[in-house]
């Protein structure tokens, strides 16, 4: 018998993240996903690649994957279209809602040329976060109870 690696049928993407608050919202360079106190008003539960060919077209099954935020890194399988591909990174929130525009600045769209058993390196990807002052503007990922 004869023995061969399958490469998928088309690419991987590989990503790291970190997520950064809102200029204003404390000296802590990053932020976790979750809040030390549960009451705190966001809750970010993954963060998810998003992706079509150049023409808006998707023929995978499936155009996206999430991550759980806590990995701050993820990779497809070999599952992404070959071609010029759009890669989008957005965050989700715990409670199953896409956070509220506004409330999070992310990377603009990349194109990347993705070739059948290969990997394109996204690199660390930076989400501007809102964390602060939950009571007075919106957070990312909803506002304290009782709100």
């Amino acid at each position: 018998m004869v023995h061969a690696c399958d490469t998928g049928r088309g690419g991987a993407v590989e990503l790291s993240w970190s997520l950064r608050p809102v200029p204003g919202a404390g000296t802590t360079q990053f932020t976790a996903c979750h809040p030390d106190n549960p009451d705190a008003g966001w809750d970010i539960a993954s963060i998810r690649l998003s992706w079509t060919l150049a023409d808006g077209s998707c023929p995978a099954p499936a155009c996206s994957q999430a991550w759980s935020c806590d990995d701050n890194h993820g990779a497809t399988a070999f599952d992404v279209p070959r071609g010029i591909a759009n890669l989008l990174v957005s965050p989700e929130c715990s409670d199953g809602a896409l956070p509220a525009p506004g409330t999070y600045i992310a990377p603009a769209i990349v194109q990347r040329n993705v070739i059948r058993g290969e990997t394109v390196s996204l690199g660390a990807v930076e989400l501007v976060v809102a964390i602060s002052n939950c009571l007075q503007q919106p957070c990312i990922c909803g506002t304290p109870s009782g709100n």
